[in-house]
């Protein structure tokens, strides 16, 4: 029986949802809104009342939570030769009240940068409605099958039961990639715990930059996000579809899951956040699967973060860089990539 790793990282859900950031005043040191202040919406309709039977008490994402004051993971990088710098950040996809302010080595690493790069400004994304329309597109099925074609009928009949719970599903689902509906249940399943906040760090930096007038880069484009999005086997898929669920109906064992995550992101404590300790409850004929998974989503992605960082420190540029977390942690993180290759990468604290 395989250990039970951590709940998977929310970036799926987050871009399901077009959980972008508002143009409006913010400050990296606001305390964020709740779920409970926010309206989130399906890819096809709005969410309805929430069912009477959630357990508020064990949804309650604080009450498990035990590090009230972040101090995150930062790297500075220096360029051998030239002795050029820049930091990293590594964020998780969401944020509680907990998560600000961030401390002053991360603020102050923030100030010196001249500009911010993030793996991709959705804001970008959001008000292009060409790429939008494009995005949305490129999760449905235009080779006349459906969902039901991709999974197998009991998943799909559990997460159409699952996803009408909560009124987040209607028959134009049934168009959609297996890999979305992977991300809806996801993201659903987020949506029942209370006092988490559908908001990333980095676009709360970016928001920042923008009003400061520094430059955001993107680092990956947008066709890498929409590649991510068909990383996933319908097999991988579809387990995932369905382990969503059965931990989603624990809500305290998925609310704890969470604070768990969040617990180690704000002690600083990165290993136990990589991306391998994802889906562990998953049979062993999904190995590969699961191995290219991780090299589309995550290890070809490092690869371009440290490329990335190798050319702004050889033009002399200084963003400050922040990604996920997932990015730093294992044997394949970034700033094991940059040590391997004669960069110096310290821990900033």
């Amino acid at each position: 029986m395989r250990k039970r790793g951590f709940f998977a990282a929310l970036s799926a859900a987050l871009l399901a949802l077009s959980a972008v950031s508002c143009e409006k005043k913010l400050h990296v040191d606001e305390k964020p809104k709740t779920t409970s202040e926010q309206v989130t919406t399906a890819a096809e309709g709005e969410k309805g009342t929430e069912p009477a039977d959630i357990n508020t008490s064990a949804s309650d994402l604080n009450s498990y939570i035990t590090v009230k004051k972040s101090h995150p993971a930062l790297w500075k990088v220096t360029e051998p030769n030239s002795g050029n710098e820049l930091y990293m950040l590594g964020m998780v996809y969401f944020m509680t009240e907990n998560t600000l302010p961030l401390p002053d080595y991360v603020m102050d690493a923030y100030r010196k940068s001249s500009a911010i790069a993030v793996e991709y400004d959705m804001s970008n994304m959001a008000q292009d409605a060409d790429r939008m329309q494009e995005f949305y597109s490129h999760m449905v099925y235009s080779d006349g099958t459906d969902i039901k074609d991709h999974i197998s009928a009991e998943t799909y009949q559990k997460a159409k039961d699952y996803l009408s719970k909560y009124f987040f599903y209607n028959n134009m689902m049934d168009g959609y990639s297996a890999s979305f509906w992977a991300s809806q249940v996801n993201a659903v399943a987020v949506s029942n715990v209370r006092n988490i906040t559908m908001e990333t760090l980095d676009s709360r930096f970016v928001t920042m930059a923008k009003m400061e007038n520094k430059a955001v880069i993107s680092i990956a484009d947008a066709d890498s996000q929409l590649r991510a999005m068909d990383a996933s086997t319908d097999e991988l898929s579809d387990f995932m579809i369905s382990d969503t669920i059965r931990r989603a109906e624990d809500i305290g064992g998925f609310t704890k899951n969470l604070a768990v995550q969040f617990d180690h992101w704000a002690k600083g404590e990165v290993d136990p956040l990589a991306e391998e300790l994802y889906w562990l409850d998953r049979s062993s004929d999904l190995d590969d699967d699961y191995e290219a998974y991780l090299e589309a989503t995550l290890y070809s992605r490092n690869a371009v973060i440290s490329s990335k960082v190798k050319e702004f420190l050889a033009n002399g540029d200084s963003p400050f860089i922040i990604v996920n977390v997932t990015s730093f942690s294992g044997e394949k993180g970034v700033d094991d990539i940059l040590t391997a290759e004669g960069y110096k990468v310290e821990r900033v604290d």
